[in-house]
C-alpha cells in the first residue's frame, strides 16, 4: 500500500509527466503523366486532416508527392476512428480528392526511433493529368495562409462514433480555397504588358568578365605571368611580354567559356584571337493584358540569355618598355521576349508565344602598356570606341533607357616582388567606377602558380592553381551569372568550379 501511494505521488508531481504518442499521418499523392499506367508524385498539392485545416502542408518535390503531418493529437484519441484526408489541387472536379483512413495500431511504422505513432496512406492517385493537378507555388502559399486562420475541431466534444466530422470552419476553408483556384480572368489572347524586375544583368557581361568571372583578377589590364586573357583585355601586353605565344582555355562547362591564343609574328608584332561565351536563365514574373484591361500575372516564365563575343587582336612593341594594341570584335546578344498567351476555360495557359531577339555589333578597342622599370607595369584599354549598344533588359522598347552602352575604360597596375606579383584592375563605365579588383599570385615552385583575387563592388572572389599546362579554379561571382533552371544540389556545383589549360610558348 505504501509503495502504491509513493507511485501515485510521483506521477502526480508537476515536474513528471507521461509523454503521449502523437499520431503522424504520411503518404504520397500521385498523378497521371501521360497514360493511366504512367504516374509520378504530384507536387504542390495541399493535404490536411478534416479535423484541423491548420495542419495543412504541401506535397514535396523530393521525393515528389510526399507529405507528412504531425497531427499533435495523441494516438489514443484517434484510435479506431475514421479520419478523412482532404487534398486540394488545381483540378477542382477530379475524383479521389479525399481519402478515409481508419486509425489502428497495426498500421504503425516498425523500427521507429521516436515516441510517435505513424499511419501511412497508400495508393492515393488523383485520376487526372499532373498538369491539371499541380498548382503554382504562389497558389499553394495562398491556400496555406488560409489554412492557418482556421480553427481546429474540438476532439473532446466528438461523440463515440467512428467517423470524425469536420467542423463548420472546414466548409469555409474549402470554399475559400476554391475561390483562390477559381479562374481569375476571361478566356482570350493576352498580350505582354510588363516585366517585374529580374535577376539577370543584360548587357553587362563584357564589364564583369575580367573582374568577376576570371581567375586572373587584378592582372587582366596589365597582364604578365598569366597571358591567357590578354587577347581580350589588353592585347598590347602580348608584344611587350617575353613569351612568344600562349593558348588558354577557362570554363565551368555550365555557363561560361573562354578560349584564346596569340603568337608573335616577329619580336615586335603579336597576333591573337579569342572567344567568350556566357548564358543565363531565370524564371520571371510577367504580366499579360487582355483587350478590355484585364491583367493576368504569370510567375514562372522562363527567360534565357546568351551573350558572346569574338576577338581578333594585334599588339605592336614601339619601344622596349612601351607597346600599343588594337582589337576588332563582334558582340552578340540573344534572348527571348514573351509576346502573348492564351487562357482556356479552365484558366490554363493553352498557348504561349515568345520571340527571339538577336543583336550583333562590331567595335574596336585600343590599348597600351608601359613598363616604368622591371618591377612596375601599367596597362590601359579603351573599350568599344564605336559606342556599341545592346539591350539591358528583355522588355524591348524604343526607349534609349533600354540599351546599355558598351564603352568603358580599363586601367591596370602591376607590381613584381620576387615570387609575388600584386595587381589592381579598375574599370570605368556608365559615367563612374564600375568595379575595382585586387589580385595576388605566387610561384611556389617551378611551373606552378597560385592566384587569388577579389572584386570589391561585386563582392566576387577567386582562388586558382596552375601546374604546368593545367589549371583549376574556384570562382564565386556572387551570382552575377544566373542559372535557375538547372541548379545543383550543392552551391559549389552551380558554376563555381572552373578548369582548363594554358600552353605558353617560350
Amino acid at each position: 500500500m505504501k509503495n502504491l501511494i509513493i507511485c501515485l505521488c510521483i506521477l502526480s508531481f508537476p515536474g513528471v509527466s507521461l509523454k503521449a504518442q502523437s499520431l503522424i499521418l504520411k503518404g504520397s499523392i500521385r498523378c497521371v503523366v501521360q497514360s493511366p499506367n504512367t504516374t509520378k508524385g504530384a507536387e504542390n498539392v495541399v493535404v490536411f486532416p478534416n479535423f484541423n485545416p491548420q495542419k495543412a502542408t504541401r506535397t514535396a518535390s523530393r521525393p515528389s508527392g510526399y507529405f507528412e503531418i504531425n497531427t499533435g493529437v495523441p494516438f489514443s484519441t484517434l484510435e479506431d476512428k475514421v479520419v478523412t484526408m482532404h487534398a486540394i489541387s488545381k483540378c477542382k472536379d477530379c475524383e479521389k480528392m479525399t481519402r478515409d483512413v481508419y486509425i489502428t495500431e497495426d498500421k504503425d511504422r516498425q523500427n521507429k526511433t521516436d515516441n510517435n505513432t505513424y499511419c501511412t496512406i497508400k495508393d492515393w492517385l488523383l485520376t487526372t493529368n499532373c498538369k491539371q493537378a499541380e498548382m503554382k507555388p504562389h497558389s499553394t502559399d495562398s491556400i496555406l495562409k488560409l489554412a492557418i486562420k482556421q480553427s481546429p475541431q474540438d476532439l473532446e466534444k466528438v461523440s463515440g462514433a467512428t467517423a470524425l466530422v469536420g467542423s463548420p470552419t472546414l466548409l469555409n476553408f474549402l470554399t475559400s480555397a476554391a475561390s483562390v483556384l477559381a479562374p481569375t480572368g476571361p478566356v482570350g489572347l493576352y498580350s505582354l504588358r510588363s516585366f517585374e524586375p529580374g535577376k539577370i544583368s543584360y548587357g553587362h557581361f563584357l564589364f564583369a568578365s575580367p573582374l568577376s568571372n576570371s581567375d586572373n583578377k587584378g592582372f587582366n589590364y596589365a597582364p604578365n605571368r598569366l597571358m591567357s586573357e590578354a587577347v581580350f583585355w589588353n592585347p598590347s601586353a602580348m608584344a611587350l611580354n617575353r613569351k612568344s605565344g600562349s593558348i588558354g582555355l577557362l570554363t565551368n562547362v555550365k555557363n561560361n567559356f573562354k578560349l584564346s591564343g596569340y603568337h608573335k609574328l616577329s619580336p615586335n608584332i603579336a597576333l591573337g584571337g579569342g572567344f567568350i561565351f556566357t548564358k543565363q536563365d531565370e524564371f520571371r514574373n510577367i504580366s499579360f493584358a487582355l483587350d478590355g484591361g484585364f491583367v493576368k500575372k504569370i510567375d514562372s516564365i522562363e527567360m534565357n540569355l546568351k551573350e558572346y563575343t569574338g576577338f581578333i587582336s594585334i599588339g605592336y612593341r614601339v619601344q622596349n618598355n612601351f607597346s600599343l594594341g588594337l582589337s576588332i570584335k563582334s558582340i552578340w546578344q540573344d534572348f527571348n521576349v514573351p509576346v502573348s498567351l492564351f487562357l482556356d476555360n479552365n484558366n490554363n495557359v493553352a498557348d504561349f508565344l515568345d520571340d527571339r531577339v538577336t543583336n550583333q555589333k562590331l567595335d574596336i578597342d585600343l590599348s597600351a602598356s608601359y613598363k616604368f622599370h622591371n618591377a612596375l607595369q601599367i596597362g590601359l584599354n579603351i573599350f568599344n570606341l564605336a559606342g556599341s549598344q545592346i539591350n539591358n533588359d528583355a522588355f524591348v522598347t524604343d526607349s534609349i533607357d533600354n540599351y546599355q552602352n558598351q564603352r568603358s575604360i580599363g586601367l591596370g597596375l602591376l607590381y613584381k616582388w620576387q615570387r609575388f606579383n600584386f595587381g589592381t584592375d579598375l574599370l570605368f563605365a556608365n559615367g563612374g567606377l564600375y568595379d575595382i579588383a585586387f589580385g595576388v599570385n605566387y610561384v611556389p615552385f617551378n611551373n606552378a602558380l597560385l592566384s587569388a583575387g577579389i572584386a570589391v563592388k561585386q563582392l566576387s572572389y577567386s582562388l586558382s592553381f596552375k601546374i604546368k599546362y593545367f589549371r583549376i579554379a574556384y570562382i564565386n561571382d556572387n551570382d552575377f551569372l544566373i542559372n535557375e533552371k538547372n541548379k545543383g544540389k550543392s552551391a559549389i556545383f552551380n558554376g563555381y568550379i572552373y578548369g582548363g589549360f594554358v600552353f605558353d610558348l617560350n
